[in-house]
C-alpha cells in the first residue's frame, strides 16, 4: 500500500481534527503492542509503522472512516489498549491504526435483562465499576481485566462465556 497522499491526509485532518496523528514518533508507538516486537521476529514482519492514527469518538465517525478507507483502498488496523503484548494489533500493511481510546462509554445497562451495551474501547474494570453502582457485576473476569478493552479482548479471541451469551452481552 502506498503512503497516504496529501488529499487523503487533508480529508482525515478535516474529519478528525486533533484526533488524527501523522507524527512519526507517535506512529512508531502504534507500530507494536504494549511491548516492542522481539528482534528475532521483526525481520519477518518488516516495518509496522502506520501512515496515520485516528481516534473516532462514536459509531458514526467509525462507519464513515471505514467507508472512506474502503473507497480509497486503505487498510485499517483496530486497536484497543494493545494489551495482547506481542502481535495482537500490528499494522503489518501500514495504513491507519484506529485507536478506540475515545470510544469508551457504557451506552446502557438493562438491569432486568442483565445486559450491557458498551463501546468497544471500554476497559473491563470501568464496566465493572459502572455495573456495581447498579448492584450488578461481571460474571466473567478476564485476566486482563484492569487494562484491556472489551472490544479488544473479544477481538483477540477472548472467550465469550455462556453466561455472557445468556446475558445478551453487546458491544457497539
Amino acid at each position: 500500500m502506498a503512503k497516504l497522499d496529501n488529499k487523503q491526509q487533508s480529508y482525515l485532518k478535516e474529519r478528525f481534527g486533533g484526533r488524527v496523528n501523522f507524527d512519526k514518533v507517535e506512529r512508531k508507538l502504534y507500530s507494536h503492542d504494549i511491548a516492542a516486537i522481539p528482534g528475532l521476529i521483526k525481520p519477518l514482519i518488516g516495518s509496522t509503522v502506520p501512515d496515520a492514527v485516528v481516534q473516532p469518538v462514536n459509531e458514526e465517525e467509525l462507519t464513515g472512516l471505514i467507508r472512506w478507507a474502503m473507497e480509497n483502498e486503505i487498510v485499517l488496523t483496530p486497536r484497543g489498549k494493545a494489551s495482547p503484548v506481542y502481535g495482537g494489533v500490528l499494522p503489518v500493511k501500514k495504513g491507519i491504526v484506529v485507536d478506540f481510546y475515545r470510544m469508551n462509554r457504557v451506552i446502557g445497562v438493562d438491569s432486568d435483562a442483565q445486559t450491557a451495551t458498551v463501546q468497544s474501547g471500554v476497559v473491563w474494570e470501568k464496566l465493572d465499576r459502572y455495573l456495581k453502582k447498579q448492584g450488578l457485576t461481571l460474571r466473567t473476569y478476564p485476566t486482563s481485566y484492569p487494562g484491556s478493552t472489551v472490544g479488544g479482548w473479544l477481538a483477540q479471541g477472548g472467550p465469550v462465556s455462556d453466561r455472557m451469551r445468556r446475558a445478551g452481552f453487546a458491544i457497539m
